[in-house]
């Protein structure tokens, strides 16, 4: 995003460089004539990097204010969790799914008991069962604890990042 902006004011700056000498996008008349070299070079640059620098804060409001299309499917009901990526999200942990927020802890746990049943069923047997411990939420085989979830508050849902014990 960063080189667009910069290409962008580059390209502006050109274009408003050669409008200098050649009354580009406008007409050739002596009020052309009359002005500085400042006064065309102003005229052109400055009007264009405002309305770009609008769109991009327009843009920008957009992208923080409204769900992604995925987050938009948590909230909506279409999916009771997905996977996310990046190192914002995920740290440290083996794998990290977002959730819709508005849980409560006690459907967390029964959120965590499914997803381990589903997809992640080595790690847990026959006598699964999760429970919440502060923050955390953590993960048993019987007596035996197997992991551990961590969760991560977002704007528009819950990331659940699991930490498996070693050795299972």
């Amino acid at each position: 995003m960063v080189k667009v902006i910069i290409a962008f004011i580059i390209a502006d700056f050109v274009l408003s460089l050669i409008r200098v000498k050649i009354p580009v996008f406008t007409r050739y008349g002596k009020k052309w004539e009359q002005k500085t070299y400042f006064q065309r070079f102003s005229e052109g640059f400055f009007p264009v990097l405002i309305v770009f620098l609008i769109g991009l804060s327009i843009n920008y409001y957009h992208e923080v204010n409204n769900p992604t299309s995925y987050e938009q499917m948590l909230i909506d009901g279409d999916a009771e969790y997905l996977v996310v990526f990046g190192d914002d999200y995920i740290g440290d942990a083996d794998v990290a799914l977002e959730i819709k927020q508005g849980h409560s802890p006690d459907s967390i746990c029964k959120i965590i008991s499914n997803i381990c049943k589903e997809d992640y069923i080595h790690k847990g047997g026959e006598a699964l069962n999760v429970y919440a411990d502060g923050e955390e939420y953590i993960i048993m085989d019987g007596d035996v604890n197997i992991g551990k979830v961590a969760t991560l508050n977002r704007k528009f849902g819950v990331v659940l990042r699991f930490y498996w014990n070693s050795g299972t």
